[in-house]
């Protein structure tokens, strides 16, 4: 196959160069169907009209994001996916993660607070003073009627407006959603004390779900980058920012169903083995996965975990 090249008018959205390869491109009517199919949801409308949508890598960063930027998803489209109780989950392994970094901090910022069960867990388990904010307008109203301090404002205007504030800015699976990663860090960062941390917690795109074909929520209108260990690595070159520990998710106990089904996937239907080795998969694997912690701790899992200090 021919290599693809990158088209002239795309840049990196970490580096603004052109310094970027195309990796794939995937026709918008695939996805519209793919998701109709999966998740009886219609994104006809967040695709724009777009025939094709664009994968890409910047070479400096190692950072892959899709354009056009304008298919990132509307709050409609959370809306319709909040519907699912997987897609909002109140208990996650980088909140009991941040929890520890987050000792001794007073005044604690998390975007994209969702429903709010991070904040509450902070002012009712620690005492801290925890706020976030957040534009789905039904995730809104499920804070407030439960009294947490979730608010709607725009994280630029915010930034402005509360500079050099708080001790800690954390963002749980929402850094994948932005169409600017570069503006949402540097908000971010204008949000911390010096000093302060900024704790990310993403999608690792080196883990085991790359290999399945019909990821559709890493892809628009859900997802508009894709982040790895790499890519964290090289932030502190681009934004006044020190790496202070990275952790990666082992197996959860929640993914491991999918984690099979991903390796049956990976078989080959002509390979001589491949009835036993799916027996195998199912009747062996999968029971032990789902028993043993500590065999899942072996298996990288869904969720890269970063902490940065921000410079003096």
């Amino acid at each position: 196959m021919a290599e693809l090249q990158s088209k002239p008018e795309a840049i990196s959205l970490l580096t603004n160069t052109r310094d970027i390869t195309l990796l794939k491109k995937i026709e918008t009517t695939k996805l519209i169907d793919d998701w109709n199919t999966n998740l009886r949801i219609d994104i006809t409308d967040e695709l724009k009209g777009h025939k094709v949508v664009y994968l890409y890598q910047c070479n400096q960063t190692k950072l892959r994001f899709f354009l056009p930027l304008d298919v990132a998803g509307s709050s409609q489209l959370y809306e319709q996916l909040e519907k699912f109780d997987w897609y909002y989950m109140p208990h996650k392994w980088e909140h009991d993660v941040a929890i520890q970094d987050l000792q001794g901090c007073q005044y604690i910022l998390e975007i994209g607070a969702g429903r709010g069960t991070f904040i509450e867990r902070l002012r009712g388990d620690m005492g801290i003073d925890a706020q976030g904010i957040e534009l789905n307008q039904s995730a809104l109203q499920y804070a407030h009627e439960r009294n947490i301090p979730v608010e709607q404002f725009d994280l630029y205007d915010f930034a402005q407006q509360q500079a050099g504030h708080f001790d800690a800015v954390c963002s749980f699976q929402v850094l994948e959603h932005v169409s600017d990663p570069k503006g949402f860090l540097e908000a971010s960062i204008q949000l911390l004390k010096p000093g302060g941390k900024l704790i990310l917690a993403v999608p690792n795109f080196e883990s085991f779900p790359k290999h399945y074909q019909k990821n559709l929520l890493d892809q628009p209108p859900h997802h508009i980058t894709q982040w790895c260990h790499r890519t964290f690595k090289s932030l502190p070159s681009l934004f006044p920012l020190k790496i202070e520990r990275f952790r990666v998710e082992p197996l959860a106990s929640y993914h491991v169903d999918w984690y099979i089904e991903i390796q049956e996937s990976r078989l080959s239907e002509h390979h001589p083995l491949q009835t036993l080795m799916s027996r195998m998969l199912h009747r062996v694997v999968k029971p032990i996965l789902h028993r043993s912690a500590f065999v899942r701790s072996l298996i990288t899992g869904h969720t890269l975990y970063v902490v940065f200090l921000k410079l003096e």
